[in-house]
This record gives C-alpha cells, structure tokens and sequence, in this order.
C-alpha cells in the first residue's frame, strides 16, 4: 500500500468479498472523508483455492502491520460482517482519540469487566473469563447487553470494531506504565497482533486478551456508541471451508480454536486478570 495521506485507515479480514462489500461500502458511504476506500485494506482469509485461510489472527496482523508500514494514525480493524449506520463515524473516532490520549484501544461495543471475581482462586472453566456489563449502540443492543449512548472507559471490545492508535498497534507503551517490571516507560513491546499470533491464537477471545495488552501496556480502552449492526459469525465461523480448515488444523475444529484460545488467555495474562474499569 502506498504512503497514507489520511490520518485513519481500516483493515478488515474476509472470506468472501462479493458478501462482504455491502458492509465494507457501508464504512465508506457513512465517513466525512470521501476518500476513505482508498485506506481500506482488505486481506482475503481464504475462500478461495489460490487463497489459503490464515486465521483471523494472522489474518489481521498481516493488514495491520501493512497499514503501519503506510503510515497510519489510528487504524480499525473491522469484522467483514459490520455495518456501520451513522454519518460521520470517522470524525468520532479521531475526536475520541484526540480528546483521550491515554486512549490505546476504542471500539463499537465494550464491556466494564472480563473475567471472574474468583478467577485464579477455583479450578479453570472457560466461561470465567466472560465479558460483564456489555454495551453497544447495535441495533439489537439488548439482546448482548445494555444500550449506552454515552462514550465510556471499558476494559475491553468486541472483536467486530477494534480500533487502535498507531503508538498501540506498534507495541509502546503508555508513558504511565511505571508500575510494572517486565516494561520501561515508553518503551517498545511486541505488537499486539504479533503477541497474539505468536502465542498461537487463530480466532476466538483475540478481543479480551487485546484489552489485555491495553492494559498490561498502559493504555486505556473506550467504548464510542456509533451506530451499527454486526450480523456476527460470517467473518470466519460461518463460512463451510474455514469450518473444514479449522478441523484440519485443531481437535475440535473451530470449537477447538475457542478452547485454545480461552485457555491462551487465562495462562498469559494472570499479571492484569480479571480486569475492571478503574477511574
């Protein structure tokens, strides 16, 4: 990808274009910036035979790392299947950044606590490290949790809109980490996309352990509530090949990469676990 001239870009995984397009167009057609398809960058995650599945992981740290390589500011990675509904989204997303600087990670939809009270403390079950207090400004908002209207501190997103300053996505951290031995303030650490890949996840909880490293890296995550409709599972889960690739590579096939990643998660980050929205 050529120099960015723009100071926000996107980059989305997907295993069919033609689905994808009417969602990706929706990004494009509701932005105050009319150039915006042109910083859209789209990695093809399989679908096809010259086009090997990757992972979502994978997937999306190869777009990322491309779109830090162009130059941008702040990049979203988005689920193919997000619709966005509101004019203008773009211009809220960098305002939100502006106005925060402490500000490393903001999406669409966020929760004010992953995992449980008694995590670490009883024996290991998947579901302790679920979301708690979900909002959205989806169009079924109710049917995930509460509707918000309010742009809020959560501790982590989503995996539909995860929407990242460059400084995150490039692996520093915030110049308040102080309190933590294993990083220097300012210094530079894996990229997030990069820790993940590299700790083996495919797909799956890649969300909560990005909160993770926002965390771990000092920064804070925002919930913006920008309308949208995220129709869920076609990015990777509902398409039948990445369903026979997944079986393929994993006991269990996708289910596998669910567990797999679960317990990733609940081993690597027991220095930040179980995360609350702190003032």
């Amino acid at each position: 990808m050529r120099p960015l001239t723009t100071r926000l870009a996107i980059v989305t995984a997907t295993t069919d274009v033609a689905r994808a397009a009417s969602c990706i167009a929706s990004w494009h057609g509701f932005a105050n910036d009319p150039h915006l398809h042109k910083w859209t960058l789209i990695v093809e995650n399989g679908g096809r035979e010259d086009r090997p599945y990757l992972g979502t992981v994978p997937a999306f740290r190869l777009g990322i790392d491309e779109l830090l390589h162009a130059g941008a500011d702040v990049i979203c990675a988005f689920h193919d299947d997000l619709r966005i509904t509101e004019t203008g989204w773009d211009t809220r997303v960098l305002r939100l950044f502006d106005q925060h600087p402490a500000c490393g990670l903001a999406g669409f939809g966020g929760a004010l606590g992953l995992g449980s009270d008694d995590l670490y403390e009883t024996p290991y079950q998947p579901m302790q490290l679920a979301r708690q207090g979900f909002r959205s400004n989806l169009v079924n908002a109710e049917d995930h949790g509460v509707r918000s209207l309010l742009t809020s501190r959560v501790v982590c997103l989503d995996g539909f809109s995860q929407i990242g300053r460059r400084d995150f996505w490039e692996g520093y951290t915030h110049h308040d980490v102080t309190d933590r031995d294993y990083t220097l303030r300012g210094a530079t650490v894996p990229r997030p996309w990069t820790v993940l890949e590299d700790l083996g996840v495919v797909h799956h909880f890649y969300d909560g352990m990005l909160g993770c490293l926002a965390k771990r890296y000092g920064w804070e995550t925002w919930y913006l509530p920008v309308s949208c409709i995220h129709y869920g599972g076609q990015t990777a889960v509902g398409d039948p090949g990445y369903q026979e690739w997944a079986k393929s590579k994993t006991a269990g096939g996708d289910h596998g990469f669910w567990e797999a990643a679960h317990r990733i998660g609940y081993e690597e980050f027991r220095d930040v676990l179980p995360l609350r929205v702190t003032t």
